[in-house]
Order: structure tokens, then C-alpha cells, then sequence
């Protein structure tokens, strides 16, 4: 039918677009199409753009902030749908200091795939961790002493709302 037409051309489109902005190596050697789940929308029901080179600095003008807001969440996703994974490499050190053993978790990126549209967020407690080696003596620089209390999660930021519509199979 039309829509699914339209829907191929799309990702064409959109595949030819991470071509020409970032290369060859963010692109997978085929479009990445998710597997039908019970309760999921098909391709032709879902939200998105009707053309990549629509960027969202390109339709700016045209929006109020809200809808800018919005279509900047379904372009960067729709776009991100189609890129490489992002690769990390994990981090642990155990540092022993008289009786106590710290520990210190981390990740270094590798390569930035899709997050080079979505962006790289460090998650909570995530930290970067200099070179180090097994053995190695280190310098304590400082102590920082910190209560934290546990807060209830925000309401729907973008990757919270993203969450709850795959949750019930929207888009």
C-alpha cells in the first residue's frame, strides 16, 4: 500500500541522511526494523517525520516552542532508530585503603553511534575513571562527605516518555 511505500522511502531517506552527516560507519548494513509485538502499532501508524532533511533547526521557524520541543523528540529518535549502537568499555577498580574497600564503577565510550544525535548523558553515580593499573599505589586528594536522599522520579522527561509509549506499544 501507499503508506508502506512512504514508510520504505523513509528510511531510505533517513539511512541516506546519516550518510552524508556523519559516514559510513554510523550506518548499519541494513535498516534496522523492529520486531512486531503484541499490541504494537504498525510502521505505517507511527509517529514520525515525513522526511529526515527536515531537521529540527530547519522547521524551527514554522513552530511554537512546545511543538518544537515535540518534533525535536520524534526527528532525533526516528533518526537515532537507525544508526549503531553506541560501545563502551566498563570500568571497576577496587581500591583497598587500610580495612575499607572502595569501589569505583565507570565507562569510557568507545564510539558514539547513536548518541552522537541523541547526546551522551552520564547516568547517576556514573563517573569517568582515569587510566589505572593493577597494583597501582594512588594519592588520596580528598574526602567529599555526602548525604544523598532518595527523590521520587520526575514526570515524563523525553526518554521517560519514550519508555512509557513502548511501554504500551505506541509508535
Amino acid at each position: 500500500t501507499d503508506s508502506f511505500r512512504v514508510a520504505d522511502e523513509a528510511l531510505v531517506e533517513c539511512r541516506e541522511y546519516i550518510r552524508k552527516q556523519f559516514g559510513e560507519r554510523y550506518l548499519p548494513e541494513t535498516a534496522i526494523l523492529r520486531a512486531k509485538r503484541k499490541g504494537m502499532q504498525e510502521a505505517h501508524e507511527a509517529i514520525r517525520p515525513t522526511s529526515a532533511e527536515r531537521t529540527p533547526d530547519a522547521m524551527r521557524p514554522f513552530l511554537t516552542d512546545d511543538q518544537f520541543k515535540l518534533y525535536r523528540l520524534i526527528w532525533s529518535r526516528f533518526v537515532a532508530s537507525q544508526m549503531k549502537p553506541a560501545e563502551y568499555r566498563l570500568t571497576e577498580a577496587q581500591i583497598a585503603a587500610g580495612r575499607g574497600l572502595f569501589v569505583a564503577k565507570g565507562r569510557e565510550m568507545r564510539f558514539d553511534g547513536f548518541t552522537a544525535i541523541l547526546g551522551h548523558k552520564l547516568r547517576e553515580g556514573e563517573q569517568i575513571l582515569p587510566p589505572l593499573a593493577a597494583g597501582e599505589t594512588l594519592l588520596l586528594r580528598e574526602i567529599l562527605p555526602a548525604q544523598h536522599f532518595t527523590e521520587p522520579p520526575p514526570r515524563y522527561t523525553e526518554a521517560g516518555l519514550v519508555k512509557a509509549l513502548e511501554k504500551f506499544g505506541i509508535g
